[in-house]
């Protein structure tokens, strides 16, 4: 530490009281060329200054006063002394090595002071004698590193555990809109933001980590959920794949009731072991979405998961599905038609209809040619069956591309009654729900929690906590759904009090949709519509049911395939679980970045397929 003091040069200080008239911008122009001494309130020089300039200045040298005053030399941040090394590593290729930035040295020289003079409680900023302006924009310094004032904005966020992408974008938003710090948050990098995350975040996502040991990780994971009060069974198959299945009572229960139509799907990069996370979900009376049961698989194949779904049939709960909507996996679409044989089995049939935004997703690649597409689309929503096939044979007719032809007849011309809304007519239900959209929801929240690094006892608990979440939010929907009380305009007392009688979402639709043209003709035609035997009967409906009462109002449609249509599906599905399989090793061989070893699978899977396409090639 040096025990000099530093030359400064003698200019007549400007004195600034407070910095409330001053922008950050402004306050950064003053401390980056100081061009006349200042003397600053040191309360306000430490909050609202010194947080501002972090990335300009780097500490020179400095001394400590017997008084308790202390005076610090900056220099540019920018200075650099010594050139970057180029010493190459030793036997590795250029081409492997990590491409980085190597700046410049002696880019700048410029050098303040700054005294912090406890007894007088300012703080005095002067330039040191003979040292020059900076040899460089104010820009240059943001672009090498952000002030502390933005990486604390950075740091409180990720307290919040969002997404890096979404970190960064709301500090720029507030940056800019609230502090004015366009300029010193307009270089804010995603990485930047994701390591000061891992740096807040490192020490509280410990206890997500778990156990090294799969076994262990098991054990504590199971642990975990029985004390948290889950049902949990872990099972494992002939192919040696694992599963864990776990619901809490509450979600059995409303499984068991409301599972008339379940939605299911699956998520992956939830834990280390990328074991994929598989999800019921439910709508329940009130129209909230709730989870029905969870599932953990370690391999995606039709057995792992057709014996999950047994587990939450058999020993869960008397679980009966009427219909399960799934995306377009043939693994899901198998699992489902094992695990509820229907009709063959005793029991209810078990209908798989798909999800029409996948469907249309899909299509956007396969179905490329816009005409066709759109055509298939008015097939989708066509009313009845006859105008559906009609508007199919019409696409494929009007195509002029043979792969696309083919697409359509091998994949949506026998099976409209799974993806097109001719089949759900009799359902009201049915046509109000037609995508797995709320789950993608609910998988997303998970995946925002949840990290690749964790283990599977990480996984389960941020599940738990969601879990949790969505079970209060139904309470409160169920709460609101009897005793909430919607106010009207223009409509009079005596039917707003009947509309009352309503659950909260029935009166909304009833004021804003249903009756508008009702209660006019009521309250100035000449025939009273509104009876007090019209509102009983109607009322009547929604004494001891919600939502539900959609569910029964049905003319009930069944599809019976014959054997052979049967044997036909299933050879189907077994086709394409086999190629979703495959795929979906490839791209877990892919992400471990061992060229060889996806070199292998590849030549693996030549050899092995080569020889049946041959075989089969023209016969």
């Amino acid at each position: 530490m040096t025990t000099s003091p530093a030359p400064i040069l003698n200019m007549s200080p400007f004195v600034v009281a407070s910095s409330e008239n001053l922008t950050p911008d402004e306050i950064r122009n003053l401390l980056f060329n100081v061009d006349c001494s200042l003397e600053i309130p040191i309360d306000d020089f430490n909050e609202n200054w010194w947080p501002l300039i972090t990335n300009i200045w780097t500490k020179w040298t400095s001394y400590k006063h017997v008084n308790g005053d202390v005076w610090k030399v900056f220099m540019c941040h920018l200075i650099k002394f010594w050139e970057s090394s180029t010493r190459q590593k030793e036997n590795v290729p250029s081409d492997k090595c990590r491409i980085t930035k190597k700046r410049s040295s002696d880019l700048c020289y410029a050098k303040i002071k700054v005294s912090w003079l406890v007894s007088l409680k300012i703080v005095q900023i002067e330039r040191c004698k003979n040292s020059p302006n900076h040899a460089h924009l104010l820009l240059e310094c943001n672009r090498i590193k952000r002030p502390q004032v933005i990486r604390t904005l950075v740091e409180k966020e990720a307290i919040k555990n969002y997404t890096p992408p979404a970190i960064a974008s709301a500090v720029r938003e507030y940056a800019i809109k609230e502090l004015g710090l366009g300029t010193s948050v307009s270089e804010l990098k995603r990485q930047e933001v994701a390591n000061i995350k891992y740096k807040i975040r490192g020490h509280m996502e410990k206890i997500f980590i778990g156990d090294s040991n799969l076994m262990l990780d098991i054990s504590q994971c199971m642990s975990y959920l029985i004390e948290k009060e889950y049902k949990v069974e872990r099972y494992s198959t002939h192919q040696s794949s694992k599963g864990i299945v776990f619901a809490h009572p509450e979600q059995i229960k409303k499984l068991e009731q409301y599972g008339w139509l379940t939605l299911i799907d699956s998520t992956h990069k939830t834990n280390r072991y990328d074991w994929h996370l598989f999800t019921l979900y439910i709508r329940d009376t009130y129209g909230c979405w709730d989870v029905g049961a969870h599932f953990f698989v370690s391999n995606e194949s039709c057995e792992t998961v057709s014996q999950a779904l047994k587990i939450i049939r058999d020993n869960y709960c008397h679980w009966s599905p009427r219909y399960i909507l799934s995306d377009q996996s043939s693994i899901e679409a198998k699992s489902i038609k094992k695990a509820f044989p229907g009709i063959n089995g005793g029991e209810q049939e078990c209908e798989v209809i798909l999800c029409v935004v996948h469907i249309m997703r899909l299509w956007m690649s396969k179905i490329y040619d816009k005409k066709t597409r759109d055509v298939m689309v008015a097939a989708m929503h066509k009313r009845t069956k006859i105008g559906c096939e009609k508007l199919i044979q019409e696409a494929i007719d009007n195509c002029a591309v043979s792969s696309i032809q083919n697409y359509i007849k091998r994949n949506y011309m026998k099976n409209t009654e799974r993806w097109a809304l001719w089949a759900r007519q009799h359902s009201p239900l049915l046509l109000q729900v037609t995508s797995t959209n709320p789950l993608e929801s609910y998988h997303s929240e998970i995946k925002r929690l949840t990290s690749s690094k964790h283990g599977l006892v990480g996984a389960v608990q941020n599940i738990v906590n969601i879990d949790l979440k969505k079970r209060s939010d139904s309470e409160k929907v169920a709460f609101d759904f009897r005793t909430k009380k919607i106010s009207a305009h223009g409509v009079e007392d005596d039917i707003i009090e009947e509309i009352h009688k309503f659950p909260f979402p029935l009166q909304r639709l009833i004021v804003k949709e249903a009756c508008a043209h009702i209660f006019h003709e009521h309250m100035y035609g000449n025939t009273k519509l509104l009876t007090a035997d019209v509102w009983k009967m109607f009322q009547e409906m929604f004494e001891e049911s919600g939502f539900e009462v959609y569910e029964s109002r049905e003319s009930v449609i069944t599809f019976v395939q014959t054997e052979k249509q049967k044997d036909i599906e299933n050879r189907r599905l077994t086709v394409a679980e086999l190629t979703e399989r495959v795929r979906d090793r490839y791209w877990r061989v892919e992400e471990m970045g061992n060229v060889r070893r996806t070199e292998a699978y590849i030549s693996m899977l030549e050899s092995s397929i080569n020889p049946i396409i041959s075989q089969f090639e023209n016969k």
